[in-house]
């Protein structure tokens, strides 16, 4: 995304309440040399329960690329899209040339994919949605390029990362969803098999089919109707 915040502007806000960083300047290049820990999980989720053997993957919002090559562990060729062109050129640098499966980086628009419809086996968007301003549409877009379906991780709504307004603390983020609530959008598309991450923020995380106290992120896979 296009700026990035200043870290006098970031104190401010933190300590003071004022000039609150605008979402829209969010850019993942900020955080090169590190890892979210629940992005690994949430993308080893994909790639051993939904990444066939010689499957091709497109990765919504693939960040500094490392779901990328995680994905590229069973997928025949990976594809990468992204709005930041900051970061597109730090994976062209640092992808390109050693991971010998990825096919493609490219920017986007954050809506619509350049790409025909039934391109990829499977689509991945990992802690991505919760940043997106229309993200029905965004959906849609994915379904519409996926052959057999979509993989979503975003973080579940938990109270240690809720403000009283009920916004989320990462300031970078519109908003965060519980399951209930989650669950009511992603079913509009298709049928969906749910998978949840549990554990603390720098993990270790064990993955399941039902939601506990401890559940992290929330992790559907939906299902192209017509595409299974």
């Amino acid at each position: 995304m296009k700026g990035q915040v200043t870290p006098l502007r970031e104190w401010i806000y933190r300590h003071l309440g004022i000039f609150k960083p605008d979402p829209k300047d969010y850019s993942t290049i900020v955080g090169v040399g590190s890892v979210v820990p629940v992005q690994i999980e949430a993308y080893f989720l994909a790639l051993n329960a939904f990444v066939e053997e010689k499957a091709t993957v497109l990765d919504v919002g693939s960040g500094l690329g490392y779901g990328l090559n995680i994905l590229a562990i069973k997928a025949s060729a990976v594809y990468g899209v992204d709005i930041d062109e900051k970061v597109l050129d730090y994976c062209r640098k640092t992808l390109v040339g050693r991971n010998p499966r990825l096919q493609n980086l490219a920017v986007f628009d954050g809506y619509s994919l350049p790409f025909p419809d039934n391109t990829f086996d499977i689509v991945t968007c990992v802690d991505v949605i919760e940043h997106v301003e229309d993200y029905d549409r965004l959906i849609a877009d994915m379904m519409r390029v996926a052959r057999r379906g979509v993989f979503i991780s975003t973080p579940n709504r938990r109270p240690e990362y809720t403000n009283r307004d009920g916004t989320p603390k990462n300031y970078w983020h519109l908003r965060e969803w519980n399951f209930s609530e989650f669950d009511e959008i992603v079913r509009k598309f298709g049928r969906v098999d749910w998978n949840f991450i549990h554990g603390p923020y720098e993990g270790p995380f064990t993955v399941s089919t039902i939601q506990t106290e401890e559940t992290f992120a929330l992790s559907p896979f939906i299902h192209k109707p017509g595409g299974d």
